[in-house]
């Protein structure tokens, strides 16, 4: 009897044991069919964006307020105009008016100016009079961006800029934040080694605010009200650069009061060479610490630690694919003797069942380009045609689709971040045509070698949407980058390659265990500083950017509130609200408190407003 009732009990254990993992498999077959139908939106998505990118008027959602920000420049100075451009660049992130005034031509129509930004120190190519001076006093805005020259114009004006007294030109190292003019990175400091400004030594007066300061203590920038309006100063020359855009926002933020400007809100985090052909063969320190050949350790030990990480601190993994390491760039194509179907399948399914996404890195790591120069200096073989990159194109497309029959791959990731703008381009259009994102670089490359991009619907309804840092740790350079990013337009988008860690400069011959930890730290740091970031994949990301570049929203600022209309509402939008008020009743938006007077706006209707107390 006792026998009897023990096997039934067994039966029962293994039915149940069968039944739990039907489940199981029922549940994860379940999330790949949500993803892979998200895929099918996204398609037909895309096709609504290539019709708007063909209207006349794609490329202008329009301003959203009717402030007018004069900027004035000497066009016949190089670093003027580059300080012009990067400034009418970030302002256009922002959707604010630009009139721009050459300042060698032309005079400052103050009437007209809600704000006055000054992309030159030579104070003395402003009109003959106190014009500027008055048009603060009067209630305006003034932001002069660069150091300024000592001069006649200056001695006549720097009492009213705060400045008590001041020295000629020095080298200023370093920066350390007394403010959160960066959004939650107040008591940042980072070194001369990333950052160093040619800046007058002064000494501020009791009415200034300093933001910023040199790791010497000059100040390098500060807020001086004068009369009704305010001063911006900033004392240094760096401002021209993409990775200081953060400092022209904050800067531009905080010289108005309720200051509400238009973010992304895309935490993106791309893992480059993945799925990939891993090499088989043993690596003497990973092999010495896990007794593991380098495929098993990836499998087991790092793609593991990676969801982990992933699960603790809110990232969704987009994938780019490699289907083989070989360095042909003549047809045929079809199977590559090294590629790994079944890698792809496994580690695939789990990428989009972790919420993430498969793209494309190529049909192997050649880039798409033709110039001799650069393929030599990276090692690359040179492509002969145009054709030839369709086919390969061609060939990694038909290689995913056998692994994923109903989903389509939309965002491609340049190998070396390197991608010939006439022919690479041009063949990625002619062979994919579902292809949606392209996501390289946003960064300066002074060598002129990768494809460097702004955030931007190009007019042949490509997205370009450019990675801003990389690697498995963080480095006083990437938190520089990664704060004046998020500051300005609210993205962080991130890289990395399996094989970093593999790597003596990427991996600093740390174990896997200490760069694990780094990794983890990192990730940490970045979701303690901006928990509201939205993590979400390179097309989901790509599709919301261009709803904010393309969606018309007019502002109103009334005494008590803002007010805000939507053209043609379709989903949330977000911005920054930079105030010393306090928030009162919302309609149709919510306003979350991020740092101290800042405050993300999610809007929700097609109307909305935000009631701002004393």
């Amino acid at each position: 009897m006792q026998k009897e009732v023990g096997f039934r009990r067994n039966v029962y254990l293994i039915m149940l044991t069968i039944l739990g993992l039907a489940v199981l498999i029922q549940v994860a077959r379940s999330q790949l069919v949500l993803q892979f139908k998200h895929n099918d939106e996204h398609l037909k998505e895309r096709a609504a964006i290539m019709a708007r990118a063909a209207a006349p008027d794609s490329q202008a959602a329009g301003v959203m307020t009717d402030e007018l920000f004069c900027l004035a420049y000497l066009g016949d100075d190089p670093p003027s105009v580059e300080l012009k451009e990067n400034t009418a660049r970030t302002l256009s992130y922002l959707k604010r008016q630009v009139q721009e005034v050459d300042l060698n031509t032309d005079v400052i129509d103050y009437k007209a100016c809600t704000a006055v930004l000054l992309a030159t120190g030579e104070l003395d190519a402003l009109e003959s009079g106190a014009g500027l001076e008055e048009f603060v006093h009067h209630g305006g805005a003034a932001f002069l961006m660069t150091t300024p020259v000592i001069g006649d114009r200056f001695h006549q004006m720097y009492r009213k800029l705060g400045i008590i007294e001041f020295e000629y030109p020095v080298l200023s190292k370093g920066v350390r934040l007394l403010s959160n003019v960066l959004i939650a990175e107040k008591g940042l400091e980072v070194g001369e080694e990333i950052v160093s400004n040619v800046s007058n030594p002064v000494e501020l007066d009791a009415e200034s605010t300093k933001l910023i300061e040199s790791e010497d203590g000059i100040p390098l920038m500060w807020k001086r009200q004068y009369g009704a309006g305010n001063f911006i100063v900033y004392n240094g020359d760096k401002l021209h650069l993409k990775n200081s855009r953060g400092l022209v926002v904050g800067g531009v933020s905080m010289m108005q009061p309720d200051f509400l400007y238009p973010i992304f809100n895309s935490k993106i985090f791309y893992i480059d060479d993945f799925p990939s052909p891993i090499a088989k063969g043993i690596h003497p320190a990973i092999y010495q610490q896990y007794g593991m050949e380098l495929p098993t350790f990836f499998q087991d030990i790092w793609w593991p630690d990676m969801l982990k990480a992933a699960r603790l601190y809110n990232v969704k993994y987009t994938a780019a694919v490699i289907q083989s390491y070989n360095d042909e760039v003549n047809p045929p194509f079809r199977d590559p003797v090294d590629q790994e179907w079944h890698q792809l399948v496994s580690y695939g399914r789990e990428v989009v069942k972790s919420g993430g996404e498969i793209a494309i890195h190529g049909y192997n790591h050649q880039s798409l380009q033709t110039n001799k120069a650069i393929a030599d200096y990276l090692g690359y073989q040179i492509w002969n045609s145009q054709e030839d990159m369709e086919e390969s194109i061609k060939e990694v497309n038909r290689y995913i689709k056998t692994a994923f029959p109903n989903f389509t791959p939309m965002s491609y990731v340049p190998p070396s971040n390197v991608l010939g703008r006439e022919d690479g381009r041009e063949a990625l259009k002619k062979a994919w045509p579902e292809m949606s994102v392209i996501a390289s670089l946003y960064d300066t490359d002074y060598e002129g070698r990768a494809y460097v991009q702004e955030f931007e619907l190009s007019k042949d309804g490509i997205i370009e949407m450019p990675r801003v840092t990389s690697g498995y740790f963080e480095t006083p350079y990437t938190r520089w980058l990664e704060a004046n990013t998020i500051t300005s337009v609210g993205v962080f988008s991130h890289f990395l390659h399996p094989d970093d860690l593999l790597d003596h400069a990427r991996g600093r011959d740390q174990t896997w265990e200490k760069l694990y930890q780094d990794f983890s730290d990192y990730l940490e740091r970045l979701h303690r500083t901006y928990p509201w970031m939205r993590d979400i994949t390179s097309t989901e990301a790509g599709f919301d950017m261009v709803n904010v570049l393309q969606t018309k929203v007019s502002v109103t600022k009334e005494p008590q509130r803002i007010k805000g209309v939507v053209d043609q509402y379709k989903q949330p939008l977000y911005y920054v609200l930079r105030t010393e008020r306090k928030i009162a009743v919302q309609e149709n938006c919510t306003v979350q408190k991020i740092d101290e007077n800042v405050y993300l706006v999610t809007v929700t209707g097609s109307t909305f407003s935000i009631g701002l107390g004393g």
